[in-house]
């Protein structure tokens, strides 16, 4: 009997906290709660619902982790914009179509697109070597 009133507090407990977080999410999303929000533009048609990530791990190589635990492997022509990126960097992931990569992250500061497939997934390199020498 007493298990079952440790799990009973602590579900009641993790609903209070939940209620606690969407009721401080419902006040910052005013931007008049936020003075930065309230400068920023709005986010593109294309980019809205995509939730933005942080960087959890990236290690200057062709693989970044996001916030949400995702992993991505980036195009080999846009590792160059991938480098800049610092672990505050806000990243929308978005589908693209495109003969290659399926995915990209736009950083939501520049709007700048790296084009990526999915960490597990590898490169065809023969299709990558000629698209590298044509761009």
């Amino acid at each position: 009997m007493a298990g079952r009133q440790k799990t009973s507090h602590h579900a009641a407990a993790k609903h209070a906290r939940r209620e606690q977080a969407l009721d401080a999410g419902i006040e910052d999303s005013f931007p008049a709660s936020d003075p930065v929000a309230a400068t920023q533009p709005a986010p593109s048609a294309d980019d809205q619902g995509a939730p933005a990530l942080n960087i959890k791990r990236h290690d200057k190589g062709d693989i970044v982790e996001l916030s949400d635990g995702s992993r991505w492997r980036i195009w080999p022509e846009d590792l160059r914009k991938a480098l800049g990126w610092q672990p505050t960097t806000a990243l929308r992931v978005v589908e693209i179509e495109d003969e290659f990569c399926s995915h990209a992250l736009v950083n939501a500061a520049d709007k700048s697109r790296t084009r990526v497939i999915a960490a597990s997934r590898t490169w065809p390199v023969e299709e990558v070597r000629k698209s590298l020498k044509g761009g």
